[in-house]
């Protein structure tokens, strides 16, 4: 951009060569003022053609236009109790009581302030909900009622409340899911994954932390985290994603966060896209399946003769010898 440039509006001037009121001025870019030496141009061409050019008009690149930001849209508050009901249809709440009692779930729920949604039938909302309590957005999600994961055939089941109720001109601007806790338990530590789903179980298996969400790994940024500054923040970025999330980290503890990453994911031998649910989920499924494979009286008698007598594991192997019930035997 010029320092200087014909105004653009439709003000006049007289024309100090043909005295006629078609002189346009020029202006300073950064003052939107008149220049004093009275440059400017003729609009009468055909007859006239007088041009005074101002001097010295270079090239100001470092004249940046002000930028004009827009106030941030909230939701109604009451779409929270419109939505806080029908649990039993939501997909993504069954799922979490496979795993934790109907009181556990029940607190994630009335602590994250879940809703359920009718857009697809089974489907959940999770609140964007700042410090203040403004809802800033609510995403619409759907999971498998079997396998807690994200339905994506036929097409990605993820949608926006501000989108499905069509408010126009809606300037979204988000928060970390999770966000208003930080009212709730002002001492905790913070501890940030990607997936809201993990947000929620996390809170239910290590509670000592507040567990907030991104809600998509790019959303692990400076703008997103700033209301957390002066709070000591854990991060546990998914399998993979270890060296972005870190370096953001990094740069964000220059700035005076207390942030760091963690390698716990990371270092594990689990495929990609692997996260901290995930890991948790399974490790209390393999322990189910110890507690319902526990011995039986004749397998517990056999195996404590097998330690005076080892040689009664070959005899039982040798001939496939069964309980009195029929069932084949563990034996330690």
């Amino acid at each position: 951009m010029y320092k200087y440039s014909l105004d653009k509006s439709s003000k006049k001037f007289i024309c100090p060569n043909c005295s006629k009121k078609k002189y346009v001025k020029y202006v300073d870019n950064e003052s939107n003022a008149y220049l004093e030496d009275g440059s400017g141009r003729c609009d009468n061409d055909s007859s006239c053609k007088h041009h005074q050019y101002p001097n010295k008009n270079c090239v100001i690149s470092e004249f940046i236009k002000p930028i004009i930001t827009r106030q941030a849209s909230t939701l109604q508050s009451d779409l929270l109790v419109l939505c806080s009901r029908n649990f039993n249809e939501n997909n993504l709440i069954q799922f979490l009581k496979i795993y934790f009692s109907e009181e556990a779930v029940q607190s994630v729920i009335l602590k994250y302030r879940l809703g359920t949604s009718k857009h697809w039938l089974g489907s959940t909302i999770f609140w964007q909900i700042d410090p203040q309590n403004k809802i800033m957005t609510g995403k619409v999600m759907l999971f498998n009622i079997k396998t807690g994961k994200r339905v994506k055939t036929p097409f990605n089941h993820i949608h926006w409340v501000h989108k499905l109720l069509k408010l126009e001109d809606y300037v979204l601007q988000q928060c970390l899911f999770g966000l208003h806790l930080i009212n709730e338990s002002p001492k905790k530590g913070i501890a940030i994954v990607e997936s809201e789903k993990t947000a929620l179980i996390m809170s239910l298996f290590l509670p000592d932390y507040i567990w907030m969400a991104t809600g998509s790994k790019s959303n692990f940024k400076k703008e997103m985290l700033l209301p957390l500054k002066n709070h000591p923040i854990l991060a546990y970025p998914d399998k993979s994603e270890y060296d972005d999330w870190n370096k953001i980290a990094l740069e964000l503890q220059k700035e005076g966060f207390k942030i760091r990453s963690s390698r716990y994911i990371e270092d594990k031998d689990v495929s990609v896209g692997t996260d901290l649910a995930d890991i948790y989920l399974e490790s209390r499924t393999n322990n189910s399946i110890k507690v319902q494979k526990q011995l039986t009286k004749t397998e517990i008698e056999v195996n404590r003769l097998a330690k005076i007598n080892p040689a009664i594991i070959n005899l039982i192997k040798t001939f496939d010898l069964l309980d009195n019930e029929h069932n084949e035997m563990n034996i330690d």
